[in-house]
């Protein structure tokens, strides 16, 4: 991808296969914080064209809400 392919931003609408930084940019804004080495540990199909590691995204967003509604909730104060 192109240097400006991987700085997706909010206003932008969504790819439908990105790399891991874009993964993480993607699932940081709409769920929770995420490095791109997490989202190459998480348990995706990953696809190689060209040599580059790519993620279908509606995937990556569907493992980051499961995620987010396995995690522990509790109250603070």
């Amino acid at each position: 991808m192109t240097d400006n392919a991987k700085r997706w931003k909010p206003d932008q609408p969504l790819p439908i296969y990105a790399d891991r930084d874009t993964c993480a940019s993607i699932v940081s804004h709409f769920h929770f914080p995420v490095m791109p080495r997490t989202i190459a540990t998480w348990p995706l199909v990953a696809r190689r064209p060209n040599r580059c590691v790519v993620y279908d995204v509606s995937e990556v967003l569907e493992f980051a809400k499961h995620k987010f509604n396995q995690s522990p909730t509790y109250k603070q104060g």
